[in-house]
């Protein structure tokens, strides 16, 4: 993909096509997994501190779901956020921001926010957020499986979801239709990181 994203740039400036700008940050690869989530936080940018969501997370880096505030490529923020109890703080570079709803080449629709690469983190922090990744990814498996099954268990279904979404709705429909959504994302980030 990498290759591709080049070529298109030196496409546009040979041809001058009209399409939109393609984020610097979506060049660099990416090096670890990444999973939907749903953590609450905050950054520090500018002498203050702003709430905010982290939505997609790997072991290097992050999405960030907020108010825009003014946020460019390579500023420094300081992003602290919670993962099962843990409170994990680390200095992140802006990748890319993102100042209104975008959809990328996979149909992924980004919030208002940024992406960021972690550049100061703990061992240990990166470790949580590694096996935390890892243990979404099972479960998303566990749960494809089993919603795959002729006669699918409901209780262990349930179990599982909500393993995953803690506090989301149980019905069977809900579960298959956020299930789906994330394979298909996470599906689509592999191939993506792929090329």
């Amino acid at each position: 993909m990498i290759k591709f994203l080049k070529e298109l740039g030196e496409l546009r400036k040979k041809e001058e096509v009209n399409l939109e700008p393609i984020p610097d940050g979506w060049l660099r690869e990416r090096r670890y997994q990444r999973a939907e989530c749903d953590l609450n936080g905050r950054y520090f940018h500018r002498d203050r501190w702003y709430p905010a969501k982290v939505i997609t997370i790997g072991a290097g880096g992050a999405f960030v779901a907020g108010r825009y505030h003014k946020i460019k490529t390579d500023d420094l923020v300081h992003l602290v956020f919670d993962l099962e109890g843990k409170s994990i703080s680390t200095i992140s570079r802006v990748v890319w921001p993102n100042p209104k709803k975008l959809k990328n080449r996979t149909g992924f629709p980004y919030p208002p926010g940024f992406a960021v690469e972690f550049e100061k983190i703990s061992g240990d922090s990166r470790a949580d957020i590694d096996q935390f990744v890892k243990k979404s990814l099972r479960i998303l498996r566990a749960l494809v499986h089993e919603l795959a099954r002729l006669e699918p268990d409901r209780e262990r279904i349930s179990r599982l979801f909500l393993d995953m979404r803690p506090g989301d709705s149980t019905h069977l429909n809900h579960i298959r239709k956020i299930v789906k959504q994330e394979f298909r994302l996470f599906r689509l980030r592999k191939t993506d990181a792929l090329r």
